[in-house]
């Protein structure tokens, strides 16, 4: 019985892919949604994607880091969903 050798290949080089995603909203909701994500971006240091969140008035900021671009775009649809259910519950609440 002959084994197969695979073929080796070599460790992928790590790179830094980041986005950065701004939001407009009023003060309020800005301030709401940042306290409602401040769970998940703590979390975010134990995991692929490193996220920070910015407010700036009106402006929601959210900075992602990552090492892979495939683990960069699932932050930020994670991201971005998180927002939208966010805004849609506060918009729904006032």
């Amino acid at each position: 019985m002959s084994l197969h050798k695979s073929a080796s290949f070599s460790t992928p080089r790590l790179v830094e892919a980041s986005a950065v995603i701004e939001f407009t909203f009023g003060s309020e909701v800005c301030r709401a949604i940042s306290e409602a994500l401040k769970p998940e971006v703590m979390l975010s240091s134990e995991r692929f994607v490193k996220t920070a969140v910015e407010v700036d008035g009106e402006s929601l900021k959210l900075k992602l880091r990552a090492t892979d671009l495939a683990d960069l775009r699932a932050g930020v649809n994670s991201y971005f969903n998180l927002v939208k259910a966010s805004s849609e519950t506060l918009s729904s609440q006032l």
